[in-house]
Parts: C-alpha cells; sequence; structure tokens
C-alpha cells in the first residue's frame, strides 16, 4: 500500500469517526433530555434460533419514549458493495432480533459530502421510487439525519407537554362498557399512581393495548359469537366491517401492528395502528387508523415547519408562502395581522383556496410525497376517537370526517384548524389543532 493510500484510508477512517461522534451527541442530548429511553452505541446481536453472539451489527440502537427502535448504520462514504454489508445487518435485525416487528427506523448515514456522489445519489432515487430494495428505510446525509431528530424531538416534547396538562384527569367506565372483561379504562384503573410522564405516553399505551387485543383469536371468536370480551375491539371491528362490507362470519383472523415507519424526515405518520382481516374467502382487507385518545375538544394533528407547508401545499404560490413564513414568525393570527398591516392580499382567501388540500394532509398524511416511504401503511383511512375521561369510542373513515372540517372552511381566520405553535419552538413550526368530537356513550 503507498504512502497516499495510507493518509487517504486514515482520513476516511477519521471523517468516519467524526461522524459517529456528532450522532452519538445528538443521541447522548436526547437521552439527557428524557426524549428517548435508550441508546447503545456499537451493539451486536445473535440471531434468535442460534447462539453466535455477533451475527449481525449496529453502530446505534435507539429506543424511542413508545418502546420503539431506530437503527442507525453511519460510514464516512457510499459505496454499492460495502452496503450490501449494512442491507445483511439491517435485515438480519429487522427479522431475527428480540425486537424484530419493532423497529420505525433502519437509518443507513453518511456524511454531507456524499451528496456529490452520484452512485449513493442514484441509489437513494431507485429506493425512492421502489425499483430498488433496500432494508435501511431512510439514506440520510448527517445534515438530514440532524432534521430527522428535529422533528423527532418537537414530537416528543408535545407529547410530554400536553401529558402535563392532563395529568389530573380521573379515569372512569362508563356504564355502557362495565360488563365487558376488558377495556383500557379498567387496565389504567389498576395503576395506583399516574405520573406526567405516564400520562405522556399513554396514548402510545391505548395504541399498544388496542393492537394486542386485535390480534386476540379470542376475541374474534367471542364478537362472531355475540359475546361480550373488549368493547374498543367490539367497536373497531363493527364500524371497519359495516364500512368495508365483511360480514363477521366471514372473518377468518385478524392482524394488527402499531409499528409503523417513521416518514422519511423522522415525523411520526398519521396512521397509529394498521389492521388487516382476512376472509375465508382469500380477501384480505386493511384499514390504517389514527388513533386518538383524549380528553379534550381540540388536539395536536399537525406539526411542520413553515417550509414544509408551502412545498407540500403550494410551492408555487408566493402569496402562500408568504401567509405561512409569517405566521410562524409571529406565532398567533394577532400578530400575523399586526405585521401584515401593510400588505395588499386577502389572508383568508389564500388559506382557503388551499384549505382542503391541509385537510387533507393534516388529518390523513396524504400530499407529502417526499417524505412518504410507504404510502400503503402512513395514510390513515380510519379515525378512531377515544374519549380518554369515559372510555366511549367511535370509529369514522377519514373521509367523512374530512367532510366534516371542509364544513368550517371559511368560518374564522385559518378554520377549521386552530393554528398555533409547539410550546418549545416559537417561530420555529406551525402548529395545527383540529376539533374533535368526542364520543360520549
Amino acid at each position: 500500500m503507498t504512502d497516499a493510500q495510507t493518509l487517504s484510508n486514515g482520513e476516511k477512517s477519521r471523517k468516519g469517526r467524526e461522524v459517529k461522534n456528532e450522532v452519538e451527541k445528538i443521541l447522548n442530548a436526547m437521552y439527557d433530555r428524557g426524549l428517548i429511553l435508550q441508546v447503545k452505541p456499537k451493539e451486536n446481536f445473535s440471531h434468535r434460533d442460534y447462539d453466535y453472539p455477533k451475527q449481525f451489527n449496529c453502530d446505534f440502537i435507539v429506543e424511542t419514549i413508545d418502546n420503539k427502535f431506530i437503527l442507525i448504520r453511519a460510514s464516512n462514504s457510499y459505496r454499492s458493495d460495502r452496503a450490501k454489508i449494512w442491507f445483511y445487518d439491517f435485515l438480519g435485525i429487522q427479522q431475527f432480533s428480540k425486537f424484530a416487528g419493532e423497529i420505525v427506523a433502519s437509518i443507513l448515514l453518511v456524511p454531507d459530502s456524499e451528496e456529490e456522489n452520484s452512485e449513493f445519489n442514484t441509489a437513494r432515487e431507485n429506493v425512492k421510487r421502489g425499483y430498488f430494495f433496500s432494508p435501511a428505510t431512510h439514506w440520510l446525509t448527517f445534515s438530514e439525519i440532524n432534521e430527522f431528530f428535529e422533528n423527532y424531538c418537537s414530537e416528543v416534547e408535545e407529547l410530554l407537554d400536553d401529558s402535563d396538562q392532563e395529568s389530573t384527569t380521573e379515569y372512569r367506565t362508563i356504564d355502557a362498557i362495565e360488563s365487558y372483561t376488558r377495556t383500557f379504562s379498567a387496565q389504567l384503573d389498576q395503576v395506583s399512581e399516574k405520573t406526567g410522564s405516564y400520562y405522556g405516553r399513554s396514548g402510545n399505551k391505548f395504541e399498544k393495548f388496542l393492537a394486542k387485543e386485535l390480534n386476540e383469536p379470542n376475541n374474534l371468536a367471542a364478537y362472531k359469537s355475540g359475546e361480550k370480551s373488549c368493547f374498543e375491539y367490539d367497536r373497531v371491528l363493527a364500524a371497519i366491517t359495516a364500512d368495508l362490507g365483511i360480514k363477521s362470519e366471514e372473518i377468518q383472523f385478524l392482524e394488527a401492528t402499531d409499528t409503523i415507519t417513521k416518514l422519511r424526515n423522522g415525523g411520526s405518520p398519521k396512521t397509529d395502528l394498521v389492521l388487516h382481516i382476512y376472509t375465508y374467502a382469500h380477501k384480505h382487507y386493511q384499514a390504517n387508523m389514527s388513533v386518538k385518545n383524549t380528553t379534550s375538544t381540540r388536539v395536536s394533528c399537525h406539526d411542520y415547519q413553515a417550509k414544509d407547508f408551502a412545498r407540500v401545499i403550494a410551492p408555487n404560490d408566493s402569496q402562500f408562502n408568504k401567509v405561512v413564513e409569517t405566521f410562524q414568525e409571529c406565532a398567533s393570527w394577532r400578530n400575523y395581522d399586526e405585521m401584515m398591516a401593510e400588505q395588499q392580499f386577502d389572508t383568508d382567501a389564500v388559506l382557503n383556496h388551499y384549505m382542503k388540500k391541509i385537510i387533507e394532509w393534516a388529518v390523513t398524511g396524504k400530499h407529502d410525497t417526499e417524505h412518504l416511504i410507504d404510502e400503503s401503511t402512513q395514510i390513515a383511512d380510519y379515525l378512531f376517537t377515544r374519549n380518554a375521561n369515559t372510555g366511549a369510542c367511535k370509529v369514522q373513515s377519514c373521509a367523512s370526517y374530512i367532510e366534516e372540517l371542509n364544513s368550517n372552511v371559511g368560518n374564522s381566520r385559518g378554520a377549521p384548524f386552530s393554528w398555533t405553535y409547539p410550546s418549545k419552538r416559537r417561530g420555529q413550526r406551525i402548529q395545527l389543532k383540529m376539533p374533535i368530537s368526542l364520543p360520549q356513550e
């Protein structure tokens, strides 16, 4: 090996260590702030059916606050032959680790300089358009992983802030569901002390509860025979089978998961739970549910930067771009009106023109083609609403809910949403809150 090759390899190794060190700093800072549960650097894994302890390798394993996992493999450059090693490790951990089925992102990370690497760009574009298979769900540069975790942190901070506001809620079970063997309310009532962080994750706990119950064969047998086993299960299945035209006796089995791949930018998709229904006639039906377990009649539903509103909704409309950029800076309509007093265009007209598209994006996740990785699972088509104070539930199609919201467009500035900002990110992001009609029985 020549001296030049030695120096070149040494420089590559140094850059690789720098990238990993910077990622570790980001992750440790998130851990210190309570935004992730655990971070493990340089972890080896065995195949769950074999004793060899170093079958698969990952540079970082991140456990999120909802007990999901993010895998990260970092390198100083991209080469297609080396990528096959990463793919082997990703695929092995995804399929054969003890937490297989709980992974929401597998990140292949390279330095920003690789944006000039045509081999990397071509491969990433082939993955994005569905031409090339990749166990790495996210192909990111170092700048992009900063944005990935920025979006993740914003969502978690808001979740924990919402938990503080609801931490005094007393959960109880209404008469209509007291005869059921299992309900989520009854499960919560067994917990003697409920802290803010507990409530912050109660939405996630409910999604896990619902996925577990939907996967329980005994619940399906009870449902088909008309017995009462799990209240939430019965409400979900009754509503979705009615909408899809499926008779209960036709159902062979169900599969449900609350593990949904993160969006390309690190945000959570609108789908919280995917339900698969299989019939004896060998037909398959799928329902992607957005789940709201809340005591509030207005819930946070959308948290993005102004640049994302412009990119997704109207990238070529300078007036719309001005509206969202100015609102983000002002953080309220009152401040916005003061700043825009000299402007000569109608803000309401600009917003109303695009409101249907904004509603569809906020409710289902449609239209953000740049950040959607798997449209078949990430776009929601049903809204499951649970009154966390009473236990009452309802399920409706997102299409019908969007019609309800559309009827309120134009009633006030930015309607049907309340426009605000995440509590710790004033001037940095826009948050939309949507009205929720809480079921009472």
